[in-house]
């Protein structure tokens, strides 16, 4: 068991929930957020398993369906909660606190 394992089941991390493929107004505004979903995936409790999951719906069902919608949740560390908010709210991209 990895130690990130550990400190996720210790609850000391948010739960986010957001739309991976929101409507963006352009496509700088998609970039940014799609760099800002990758940098969350590098410190998430559960980065690994969201990157797959986001590689597989874009090698997939994006490919069927370009507006499909695409939840994920991200375990954020309580110490990056405040940067992972502001930075999604930079982007534009929506997001609920779930836990």
């Amino acid at each position: 068991m990895k130690c990130n394992e550990i400190n996720s089941n210790l609850n000391f991390a948010g739960k986010y929930q957001l739309n991976a493929n929101q409507a963006m107004p352009n496509q700088d505004a998609c970039l940014k957020r799609d760099y800002m979903l990758g940098v969350a995936c590098g410190y998430a409790y559960n980065g690994e398993e969201v990157s797959k999951k986001l590689a597989d719906f874009y090698n997939g069902l994006y490919n069927k369906d370009k507006s499909a919608p695409f939840n994920v949740v991200f375990n954020i560390p309580e110490n990056q909660e405040a940067m992972f908010e502001e930075s999604m709210s930079k982007v534009g991209q929506k997001f609920d606190k779930i836990g």
